[in-house]
């Protein structure tokens, strides 16, 4: 194929470059591509590191063997350093849940306990992300309440480093985030490379940072954007990439052409963040704002539409099945926490779940705004709206199951029009995305606490923006 002129760049700084190198790359820019490509340049042992399952698959599949060389996710190269150190070991994700309802189960025993507990397990969980010492310190815990959305209450402090201690001596049993905590902590024996390919490194949390260091490669190259970093929330690093430049000595080079979308979207990304290119040969695309109620009965199954928040797609989806339109809302983890928050309500009926929600509602609302969080009192908001959402479609003495089970269908089934946050529509694309309620890319921008919150908001923005192929729709 005819490479660009910065992926010409690129090769040329990789074979002839005595350096680390760090890839700034635009949506559509074809990382992987160009990864893949390196992968192929020499026979050096080699590691690529790839962001999920699916794109290792995809490039195990695709790329030719080399000798001494892995496609491995962060977590399946932790697991690897782990079972090399300790021998075999039991996965439980459930491990740190274990923990806290062995010791404290009799403690949390009525609903705001209840509360304290998810938010225990919730705190320790994070704190594996952003900890690397073992040693969780008062600094790191109000930095990580303040960040991360937990409600605080006495003594979490005191919780949080007891079952991180009780967990980190567990070295029997591990859950996700040990696979990358563990071999750092335990300084475990890491397979060796001369190269180091990492992509997505934009949403890199301090303990990948540490496990990437912790290889002891001879060459890394990382590839990301700093654009595309959206999930600061749940512990990665808002500033990643300039992290791991600083810490790698990188050679920063750019990947500015973007083959995805037409050259009208281009223009439309480049309002939020100048630099990005199109390809010469992109088609002209199309931008155009348009009513809600027009757009819903053109919608096709090859169609995305996104929004910041999941209660409109909820309420579009009811929407188009009463139209018999084929759709599902992409998340199924979001839809466990539905599930979740419904069960802990401990409800016999959907009339009694739904004063129990209203009720715990106005609790979590008021943590919120105690904290004067708008951000978070918005999330709140979401939350609870859109699992009322789904009670006002069960009929009042149901079960609370038909509850859960509506929303095991909406989130579980992949079939027709894709609606999605945009948190979950990384790596998706799509001939037209439409952009639902598109007022609160903006609301949620001006709300934002901090920096760091107001850039992620732009980058969401980014994100949804240049998921469209050829046309882009504003809906409101």
């Amino acid at each position: 194929m005819k490479w660009s002129k910065y992926s010409e760049s690129i090769f040329d700084a990789y074979m002839h470059v005595d350096a680390n190198i760090i890839v700034q790359a635009v949506p559509g820019a074809g990382k992987t591509t160009n990864i893949c490509h390196m992968w192929s340049l020499d026979d050096k042992p080699t590691v690529y590191l790839v962001f999920n399952k699916h794109t290792q698959v995809e490039a195990q599949q695709k790329l030719p063997a080399k000798l001494n060389s892995d496609i491995l996710t962060l977590n399946s190269l932790g697991y690897r350093a782990i079972q090399a150190t300790f021998g075999r070991v039991k996965l439980d994700d459930k491990k740190v849940g274990n923990i806290v309802r062995e010791k404290y189960g009799k403690r949390f025993v009525s609903a705001e306990e209840l509360e304290r507990q998810y938010a225990l397990v919730k705190a320790v969980a994070l704190a594996k992300c952003v900890n690397t010492s073992g040693v969780l310190s008062p600094d790191e815990y109000a930095g990580m309440l303040s960040m991360y959305d937990i409600d605080d209450y006495p003594r979490m402090y005191d919780d949080i480093c007891d079952v991180l201690r009780r967990s980190d001596e567990m070295i029997t049993v591990v859950d996700f985030a040990d696979q990358l905590r563990f071999p750092v902590l335990y300084q475990c024996h890491m397979p060796q490379y001369d190269c180091v390919l990492g992509d997505e490194v934009q949403d890199f949390n301090p303990i990948q940072a540490a496990l990437l260091r912790a290889l002891g490669a001879k060459r890394y190259v990382l590839v990301g954007d700093v654009h595309q970093s959206i999930y600061g929330f749940r512990g990665a690093m808002s500033h990643s990439m300039a992290f791991l430049k600083d810490t790698f000595h990188c050679v920063e080079l750019p990947l500015s052409i973007n083959y995805r979308c037409g050259a009208a979207i281009v223009t439309e990304a480049a309002q939020i963040y100048p630099g990005i290119l199109p390809w010469d040969e992109s088609p002209a695309g199309a931008v155009r704002h348009a009513a809600l109620e027009h757009e819903v009965s053109t919608l096709r199954a090859d169609d995305l539409v996104l929004c910041r928040l999941n209660k409109p797609l909820i309420a579009l989806a009811y929407d188009l099945l009463r139209r018999g339109v084929p759709c599902h809302v992409r998340g199924r983890d979001i839809g466990q926490g539905l599930v979740a928050l419904v069960r802990k309500q401990r409800a016999v009926s959907v009339r009694e779940l739904i004063s129990a929600l209203h009720a715990a509602y106005a609790v979590a609302l008021y943590t919120a705004q105690q904290c004067e969080d708008t951000a978070r009192m918005q999330r709140v908001a979401d939350r609870y709206e859109s699992a009322l959402l789904f009670c006002e479609r069960c009929g009042l003495d149901e079960a609370p199951d038909a509850v859960v089970a509506a929303i095991q269908r909406l989130f579980d089934n992949g079939q027709g029009v894709c609606l999605t946050t945009v948190h979950k529509a990384k790596g998706l694309e799509a001939p037209r995305a439409l952009l639902l309620d598109t007022p609160l890319f903006e609301i949620f921008k001006r709300r934002a606490a901090g920096p760091w919150q107001r850039e992620q908001e732009c980058n969401i923005a980014y994100v949804a923006v240049t998921r469209a192929q050829r046309e882009l729709v504003y809906m409101s």
